[in-house]
């Protein structure tokens, strides 16, 4: 028999267990599950090279040859960085890849991005040319991309993108890539760029250049990128409907049209931007010369010091090694008193072949004379001539003569504007003329006229029936040049001033970021 002190105490032994397992079952209604992760699908990035999905102990280190091989890449114009339009990397982040990564919310973890120009143009515009496509790449994707960005990214501007030629020549099997490569082991670690690019210029006679600009240039103009993303780790708890709350309505306020409120104007800042006038040099077209020698000559028989005014001209092409000149001489002189004449015409055309090749490819402008150095020739010429050195010794008539000729042009200024050449022709000259004389030759009386030398029956006289055949040197030459016309750079035509203003507008904050890092360039050059 229990007393009943213990049958309390099984009671309230009881009441305790029940409450117990209430409140457990109250509070199993009322919890919330446990959330499970919802994970995003990526197998729609797996086209896209340029797409990277980190774990939390991945790398983001690409060497040079995978950021080649997996970066997306634009190509810009010569000279340009604004984004092309009808670009393929442009149409696929704008109408496939942004919209995913921004219906997504991926986590941007890093960017690569990287800016580059070819090597054939000033290294000074070269870094600019960089910068901009690099700085108009990123802008594009802040613009674009609703996830955050921020300071992840890490951007190299590559001056000139020696490493990326290197590498797609080796990929291409070039036989002048050991050539190439070991020029920039040399020259780059000096940040000896110019040197590096005067000695691939000069190299195989220019015919390296060349190549490399119409093979190899037109894909170093590009900026590249590649994206790091982390999946976002997401929740998706169920939601329990709460009990709507009745508010009570709101009266409306109406504006006191009695008080008037001040003007408050906000005053933004401004980017200011600064126009930038250079002189850019221009491509020669026309030179201009005269031969001192002919200039300062002394002609024997004539007993005097005699000019032979001369002047010719050459026309130089944008691309190749032949040149194209004509040429006048016009001695005009005489001493009827004396019955001495000097009067000759002489019309050369010629063409040359420097061994040098004046290619705008590889001569640009502004970097001294495009076509300069040794020289081989071929011309043509027509004259007609009277001279006399007495009463008795004149002959008048014309003459053709064709030969071959060769030299040496020497830049006398640092542009190249005035140079100095030395040549030598020689050829066969044909002559056909008929001697005259001062005076009759049947009667010797000197009438004041001048008569051809002939003393036999007038119907057997036939002009031009003397020949003179000359194989030999025909001229000698130290020439004074100096570039006459040059064409113009953005439009056609041409001018006589080696230079044009280039007018640029550019952002302040640009320019004072340009000209310190150029400072601090030429400061970490120095020895």
């Amino acid at each position: 028999m229990l007393t009943k002190a213990a049958k309390l105490d099984f009671f309230a032994a009881m009441l305790i267990f029940v409450l117990t397992m209430s409140f457990l079952n109250v509070g199993k209604a009322f919890a919330f599950p446990v959330p499970m992760p919802a994970v995003t699908d990526t197998t729609a990035y797996h086209s896209y090279s340029y797409i990277r999905f980190l774990n939390e102990k991945d790398s983001i280190n690409l060497s040079d040859e995978e950021f080649f091989d997996i970066a997306g890449k634009i190509i810009f114009p010569i000279n340009k960085w604004n984004l092309p339009k009808r670009d393929s990397l442009i149409m696929q982040l704008e109408q496939e890849v942004f919209p995913l990564i921004n219906r997504d919310s991926l986590e941007l973890v890093h960017m690569m991005l990287r800016g580059a120009a070819s090597p054939e143009g000033p290294t000074r515009f070269n870094k600019f040319l960089g910068e901009k496509r690099a700085e108009t790449l990123l802008n594009f994707i802040k613009e674009n991309l609703s996830v955050p960005t921020g300071d992840n990214f890490d951007m190299q501007i590559d001056i000139e993108d020696y490493r990326t030629l290197c590498l797609m020549m080796r990929r291409m099997g070039d036989k002048d890539y050991g050539y190439v490569q070991a020029m920039c082991d040399q020259y780059l670690p000096k940040k000896q760029i110019d040197k590096l690019k005067s000695t691939l210029r000069s190299a195989r006679q220019g015919t390296l250049w060349l190549r490399l600009f119409r093979e190899y240039f037109p894909r170093l103009r590009a900026a590249r990128i590649v994206f790091f993303f982390r999946a976002p780790r997401t929740y998706a708890p169920k939601v329990i409907p709460e009990a709507p709350v009745v508010k009570e309505p709101v009266k409306p306020v109406l504006p006191d049209t009695t008080k008037k409120e001040p003007v408050v104007i906000v005053q933004h800042p401004e980017e200011t931007y600064t126009v930038l006038e250079e002189r850019k040099p221009r491509r020669e077209l026309l030179s201009v010369k005269s031969n001192i020698l002919f200039d300062f000559a002394y002609v024997p028989g004539y007993n005097r010091w005699c000019p032979i005014p001369n002047v010719a001209l050459e026309y130089y092409p944008k691309h190749g090694h032949f040149t194209y000149g004509f040429s006048i001489d016009f001695p005009w002189w005489q001493h009827y008193n004396i019955q001495k004449y000097f009067q000759i015409r002489n019309y050369q055309l010629e063409a040359r072949y420097y061994f040098r090749s004046g290619d705008i490819a590889r001569r640009l402008p502004g970097e001294g004379a495009a076509f300069r150095g040794f020289y081989l020739q071929g011309y043509a010429h027509a004259a007609i001539y009277s001279l006399s050195f007495g009463k008795k010794r004149g002959w008048f008539g014309e003459g053709l003569g064709a030969g071959l000729g060769a030299g040496y042009v020497l830049p006398l200024s640092k542009k190249g504007h005035w140079r100095m050449e030395f040549g030598l022709q020689v050829g066969w000259f044909l002559a056909a003329y008929d001697p005259y004389q001062y005076g009759n030759p049947k009667t010797g009386v000197e009438d004041g006229l001048y008569y051809y030398k002939w003393t036999q029956s007038k119907d057997r006289f036939k002009k031009r029936q003397y020949r003179y055949n000359w194989i030999g040197p025909t001229r000698v030459g130290i020439t004074l040049v100096y570039d006459l016309l040059y064409r113009r750079n953005e439009k056609k035509g041409i001018s006589f001033r080696p230079w044009e203003k280039q007018t640029t507008i550019i952002k302040t904050s640009d320019l004072e970021q340009m000209q310190t890092t150029s400072t601090s360039n030429k400061e970490g050059d120095r020895p």
